[in-house]
């Protein structure tokens, strides 16, 4: 059993009534959390193949939550299953975990029918909410609820080696495939330890959960939370875009979102001065943090600190953490007015470094390299993707395996203590509304639906943020454009599918022979404009 576990359990030993959750407008206790999880445990060791990952296929659902506890409690590995991807897009990530067990909570299965009818050996699905649903012919259903003989089963809790999964998530892929990343137990650990610390996490509070289960800070929100013998808030689906009343509502202490969530709140204004004095704690993370919009945050949150959070999902959640202070405002700009993003935590090595993996001086810009104690072990059965992004680097301090974020960033040596500030991407990837995008993915995807052999996707409009959307441009003589949109809609998430589609003759090119994409911007901006 997981140190993880063991302390959630704990917890529900010592006050078995103290409120876990509050998720579809209702509280649950520990004690109530626990024995739905251990429900799900026993489903799951007596009924599907030993070791294997189980898929979590729900959003904002209690069962969801007890699922995720429930897979841990079994000694199994969590892969959350996105209720709103693209069905082919959902099976990929599927098909790589090596699930074969699924544990559905709340949403219409009809969605997983063509998962269950292609697979090559049976799945076994637990649906826990409702009676179970019709299945194609090799799927198994079991049932959690009206099972008097498991509600008082004892639950075999099967000891884990630290460095298997927690949990399995996937990222876009610059090969149009989803990446796998695969957190160990003693990594997550590290980071819920250093979080619980830093961020003053403990009984009585009431903390945020924002984020789709798909998305790592989701982790944090878990077990940061349930560990500390605190209460999770789960923002409910009509409230995620503007959460600002369910804050108020619930009187948070702790709030956690990316900046775009709170740039939302501001537009719909939601972020008056005062607005929310029970938040002691504010954290954002996911992209950059606009100054100006810290300083509205903090002025809504009069009583909170403001913490920029930062970290790839292959470093565990955030491993890097700077604390924004309004009266500092001149020593914190960093290129674009954004807050820097701070010093390592956790146990979290940085260095800062040129082309050649070498130190920059002090304040020069370089790419982020990251290790230490939170850093993934690679990619999920992918050894030629991870030789390529962790690297082992004798000539860093510590030496050892190195993971290259291919963020560029520099010493902010205004501010005191020194603080990391992000200046941007060394590649391709930008973040749309938060989410990590792989532009050369949605351009694999456009290529691949259209028929063209050239294809270019560009982040636009440009925010502070990263990007609000994404623009794309074909090659494509007599390509009718709406339905190649349409087959992007069924590949790709709603935030990866080009809002706007050009079909040109030929792309213009640089001096270097590569697409133009200054070009490109500028032509799709006229069009806007109707110039």
């Amino acid at each position: 059993m997981s140190a993880l576990v063991e302390q959630i359990l704990r917890q529900a030993r010592l006050v078995p009534d103290a409120p876990a959750i509050h998720v579809e407008g209702k509280l649950y206790s520990y004690a109530e959390l626990v024995e739905k999880a251990s429900l799900v445990a026993a489903t799951i060791l007596e009924s599907s193949k030993p070791a294997t990952p189980v898929a979590v296929f729900g959003e904002r659902k209690f069962w969801a939550y007890a699922a995720i506890l429930g897979s841990l409690l079994a000694g199994r590995t969590y892969v959350p299953l996105g209720v709103s991807l693209p069905a082919e897009r959902r099976d990929k990530v599927f098909d790589r975990s090596g699930a074969r067990t699924i544990v559905a909570a709340g949403p219409d299965l009809s969605v997983l029918s063509n998962l269950l009818v292609r697979s090559s050996e049976p799945i076994t699905l637990i649906h826990p909410d409702g009676d179970p649903p019709s299945l194609p012919a090799g799927a198994v259903a079991h049932r959690i609820l009206g099972r008097p003989d498991l509600v008082n089963m004892p639950v075999p809790l099967p000891v884990r080696d630290p460095e298997s999964p927690a949990y399995l998530l996937f990222t876009s892929g610059t090969t149009g495939e989803p990446k796998g990343i695969g957190i160990p137990h003693n990594r997550v650990e590290a980071y819920v330890r250093a979080a619980r610390e830093l961020f003053q996490v403990g009984p009585g509070d009431r903390c945020s959960q924002n984020f789709a289960l798909t998305f790592d800070l989701s982790v944090h929100d878990l077990f940061v939370t349930w560990t500390a013998g605190a209460c999770l808030f789960v923002t409910p689906p009509r409230s995620v875009l503007a959460p600002g009343k369910y804050v108020k509502e619930h009187q948070l202490t702790h709030w956690f979102s990316t900046p775009t969530t709170a740039a939302l709140m501001q537009r719909v204004r939601q972020l008056s001065p005062g607005a929310f004095p029970s938040v002691r704690v504010s954290l954002f993370c996911g992209e950059a943090l606009p100054v100006a919009l810290a300083q509205a945050w903090s002025s809504a949150a009069p009583y909170s600190e403001v913490h920029n959070l930062y970290g790839p999902t292959e470093a565990t959640i955030a491993c890097l953490a700077h604390r924004f202070d309004p009266s500092q405002t001149p020593s914190v700009l960093g290129d674009g007015g954004t807050v820097p993003i701070g010093q390592g935590f956790g146990g979290t090595h940085t260095a800062i470094v040129d082309a050649n993996l070498q130190p920059v001086v002090p304040g020069e810009s370089g790419e982020l390299l990251l290790g230490g104690d939170q850093l993934a072990p690679g990619y999920w059965n992918d050894p030629e993707r991870t030789a390529v992004s962790f690297v082992e680097c004798d000539d860093l301090e510590p030496p050892g395996v190195w993971y290259r974020t291919g963020d560029l960033v520099s010493l902010n040596l205004d501010c005191e203590p020194p603080s990391i500030s992000f200046r941007g991407r060394l590649d391709d990837q930008i973040k749309v509304r938060g989410h990590r995008v792989e532009l050369a993915e949605v351009e694999t995807v456009l290529r691949s639906v259209s028929g063209t052999s050239a294809a270019v996707a560009i982040g636009w409009p440009k925010t502070e943020l990263g990007a609000d959307g994404i623009v794309a441009f074909i090659i494509g003589e007599g390509v009718d454009g709406e339905p190649v949109l349409e087959l992007c809609r069924s590949l790709l998430p709603s935030y990866m599918v080009p809002t706007a589609l050009h079909i040109l003759d030929s792309l213009p090119q640089t001096a270097s022979g590569k697409a133009d994409r200054r070009q490109l911007v500028a032509m799709h901006e006229e069009e806007v404009q109707g110039v």
